[in-house]
C-alpha cells in the first residue's frame, strides 16, 4: 500500500486531541430538584432496562476516533497494488478522411472516440494508456498515461485529417507497438472491417449502408466561348442519379442529372458558355454521409498572372505590341534619356538599342547591347557589319532548357546585317541562336541573380519581327522570365505542390483552406507545401512592388471515399504474451461511504444520549 498524499496522515494527530478532551470534560451537572425520590426510582427503573446506557459516551468517542482515521485516510489517498490485475492498453485510431462519415449526425471519428473511452472505463485502475493516430502519418496523442481519468480527457485531443491512410501504415504503427510490448492489448479503432485479425482487437465504427457519391478526374476545354468540364461520377452504394452542377466564378451556370450504377465511374459533360473565367466547381448536389468528395474547384493560371513591363527603346513597338497580344500586361514605353529619372519597379526591364548604367533588379533583356555592363555575364567585343545579310543558325542543343525555350519555334530562316559579337560569358547561359559560332540569342542568371535574356543583333534590321516564330519564342521567353509559381492547379490531398521560387520575389507565403500560414522554404530554386487538407491553397509573392496571387485546390484522395473492406487480413506477426502488470485499487469511495455510516451512528448515539430514546 502507498499513499498519493502521506502528508495528510498529519491529520491522525486528532485522535490524541479528542482522547484528552473527552477525559477533561466534566461528566457531571448540578441541577437543584425539589425531591431525589421520583428520581432514584427511575434511575434504577432504567439501568435495570438498559444496562449499556452509561456506555454511550464511550461509543461515541470510539465512533469519534474512527472518523478520524478514516477523513485523515481519504485525505492521505491510499493505494493498494494488487499484483496482475491490470494490462497496457494501446489504441490504434484510423484518423484518415473517411472517419469524419457522418451517420445521425455523428462522425465515425466521435463514435471511435467514445468506443476508445469504453474500453478505458471498463480496464482495471493501475492500467496504462496509449493512443496513436494514422493517417498520412503516425502521432501519438498520448503515451503511458496510468490515470485513468487523465487518458479519458485526452483522448478528446485526437483530431482527424482529410488525408489517406493505407492498410500498410496502419498495419505498420501497430506492428510496431505490438514489437515493443507483446503483452500489450492493442485496439485497431477503424471504419474499415477485417475478417481475420490477430493479436489486435478491431473495433469497426463502420456502416456500409451510408449514401455517398463522389466527383473525381475533372478535366475541361475552353473553345469558343464555352467551357465544358468532363468528370467521373461514382456512386458508392446504390444505384442513383446524381445531379451535378457547374459554377464559374462562384455563380451556378449549368445543372445536369446522370444515372450512375452503383460503383461504376460514369462520365459525365456540363458545359457553359463563359468568355473568360477566374476558376470553375464541379459539384454534387446530392446529400450524403460524407461531402469531402463531392466537389473538385479548377483554377486558371492565367486569370492571376499578370506582368508589369517597362521597354526602353526609341520605338519599343515590336515588343510592346507581342507582350500585349500574349499576356495581361502593364506596360510602360520610355525613352533612354527618361530611364534613368524613372523610380518604379518593373517585374521586367527590355532594353533596347540601349545599356543601362546598372543592371535593375528584375528579369531584363538585353537587346543590341554593344557595350559591357557591369554583372550582365559577358563582355562585348565589337559590333560586326554582314554586308550581303545572313542566316543565324537554331541551337541542336538536346539540353532541357533549351528545348523548353524553344518549344514551338521552327527552323525557318532569320536574316541580319550586323550582330554583336560577345566573349568571356563566365555565367551559365543557354544558346539557342548563333551565326559563326558566336552566340546572338541566349538566356540565363546573370550576376544580381535575376534572369536575363540577350538579343546580339538589331530587330529593326532583321526580319525575326515579322515572323511567326517571333512571336512564339517571345512566349517563351516571358514564360522563363515570368516562371509559373506553380506548375498545375489541381492535387490530391496527401501530395506535396512544387512551388517555383520566383527570382527577387518577396513576401513568399502560403495560407491552407483552413486559414493555416505555410511557411515557404525561399533558399533554393523551387519548394514544396504539403497539402493534407482538402480545399484552396492560396499561395502569394510580391515581384516589383505588385502582389501576386496564385492559387491551387487539393482534392479528397478517391480511395477514401469507397466503403468499408472485409477482405483484408489484419495480423500482427509473432506471438503474444500474457503479463500482466500490478493494477491498483483506490478506496475512495469506500472511505467516504464508512466516513457516512460512522458520522450517522455518531449521530444516533448522540440523540439517544440526549433525549433518553431508550
Amino acid at each position: 500500500m502507498s499513499f498519493l498524499f502521506p502528508l495528510g496522515l498529519l491529520g491522525l494527530i486528532g485522535i490524541p486531541i479528542i482522547i484528552l478532551i473527552y477525559i477533561l470534560q466534566s461528566k457531571y451537572t448540578e441541577q437543584t430538584v425539589n425531591s431525589t425520590y421520583i428520581w432514584t426510582l427511575s434511575d434504577k427503573f432504567l439501568k435495570r432496562r438498559n444496562p449499556l446506557s452509561g456506555m454511550a459516551g464511550i461509543i461515541s468517542l470510539i465512533l469519534q476516533l474512527l472518523m478520524v482515521l478514516v477523513i485523515s485516510l481519504a485525505i492521505a489517498r491510499p493505494i493498494f497494488v494488487l499484483p496482475g490485475s491490470a494490462h497496457n492498453y494501446c489504441f490504434v485510431l484510423d484518423a484518415s478522411s473517411s472517419m469524419t462519415t457522418e451517420e445521425n449526425g455523428t462522425t465515425r471519428f466521435d463514435r471511435a472516440k467514445g468506443e476508445i473511452v469504453n474500453v478505458m472505463k471498463k480496464a482495471n485502475d493501475g492500467s496504462s494508456f496509449s493512443l496513436i493516430c494514422v493517417s498520412d502519418e503516425a502521432i501519438s496523442v498520448f503515451d503511458s498515461v496510468t490515470s485513468k481519468k487523465n487518458a479519458i480527457n485526452l483522448v478528446d485531443s485526437a483530431r482527424v485529417t482529410n488525408t489517406h491512410a493505407t492498410h500498410s501504415d496502419l498495419l505498420q504503427t501497430a506492428q510496431e507497438v505490438f514489437d515493443n510490448n507483446t503483452s500489450t492489448k492493442i485496439y485497431f479503432v477503424t471504419d474499415k472491417g477485417y475478417e481475420k485479425h490477430d493479436n489486435i482487437e478491431i473495433i469497426d465504427v463502420g456502416n456500409e449502408n451510408v449514401e455517398n457519391y463522389g466527383v473525381f478526374d475533372v478535366e475541361y476545354s475552353h473553345i469558343g466561348g464555352t467551357l465544358t468540364a468532363s468528370a467521373n461520377l461514382v456512386s458508392y452504394n446504390s444505384d442513383s442519379d446524381i445531379t451535378l452542377s457547374l459554377l464559374i466564378d462562384g455563380e451556378r451556370k449549368s445543372t445536369i442529372t446522370k444515372s450512375v450504377k452503383k460503383g461504376v465511374p460514369t462520365k459525365a459533360d456540363i458545359s457553359a458558355g463563359c468568355e473568360s473565367f477566374s476558376q470553375f466547381s464541379v459539384v454534387v448536389e446530392n446529400k450524403d454521409g460524407y461531402s469531402v468528395d463531392n466537389e473538385i474547384t479548377t483554377y486558371n493560371k492565367k486569370s492571376d498572372k499578370s506582368y508589369s513591363v517597362l521597354i526602353v527603346s526609341e520605338t519599343g513597338f515590336f515588343f510592346k505590341a507581342v507582350i500585349d497580344a500574349l499576356v495581361d500586361s502593364e506596360i510602360k514605353v520610355i525613352k533612354p534619356s527618361q530611364y534613368e529619372t524613372e523610380t518604379e519597379k518593373y517585374g521586367l526591364y527590355i532594353f533596347d538599342s540601349y545599356e543601362p548604367p546598372v543592371l535593375p533588379d528584375g528579369a531584363t533583356w538585353l537587346i543590341n547591347a554593344d557595350e559591357s555592363i557591369e554583372n550582365a555575364g559577358f563582355g562585348v567585343r565589337g559590333k560586326l557589319e554582314i554586308p550581303n545579310g545572313d542566316t543565324i543558325d537554331k541551337s541542336t542543343s538536346t539540353s532541357t532548357n533549351v528545348r523548353h525555350l524553344l518549344r514551338g519555334v521552327s527552323n525557318s530562316d532569320i536574316y541580319i546585317t550586323n550582330y554583336v559579337k560577345y566573349s568571356g560569358m563566365y555565367l551559365s547561359f543557354h544558346t539557342l541562336y548563333s551565326y559563326d559560332s558566336n552566340p546572338l540569342i541566349f538566356a540565363g542568371t546573370n550576376g544580381t541573380g535575376n534572369r536575363q535574356v540577350v538579343f546580339g543583333f538589331d530587330l529593326h534590321n532583321s526580319d525575326f519581327a515579322l515572323t511567326t516564330d517571333f512571336v512564339i519564342l517571345m512566349r517563351n521567353l516571358l514564360e522563363y522570365s515570368f516562371p509559373d509559381v506553380i506548375d498545375k492547379t489541381n492535387y490530391i490531398v496527401g501530395e506535396d505542390a512544387i512551388v517555383n521560387i520566383v527570382t527577387n520575389a518577396t513576401n513568399f507565403k502560403a495560407q491552407s483552406p483552413s486559414g493555416k500560414d505555410i511557411y515557404i522554404e525561399t533558399d533554393g530554386t523551387t519548394a514544396t507545401i504539403a497539402l493534407n487538407e482538402v480545399g484552396t491553397y492560396t499561395i502569394t509573392m510580391t515581384v516589383a512592388n505588385k502582389e501576386t496571387s496564385y492559387k491551387l485546390y487539393s482534392c479528397a484522395h478517391p480511395n477514401e471515399s469507397t466503403p468499408a473492406v472485409n477482405e483484408l487480413d489484419f495480423s500482427l506477426a509473432g506471438e503474444a504474451t500474457y503479463e500482466r502488470i500490478d493494477g491498483e485499487y483506490d478506496p475512495i469511495v469506500l472511505l467516504f461511504v464508512l466516513l457516512a455510516l460512522l458520522f450517522i451512528a455518531d449521530w444516533g448515539v448522540y440523540l439517544y444520549d440526549k433525549y433518553q430514546l431508550r
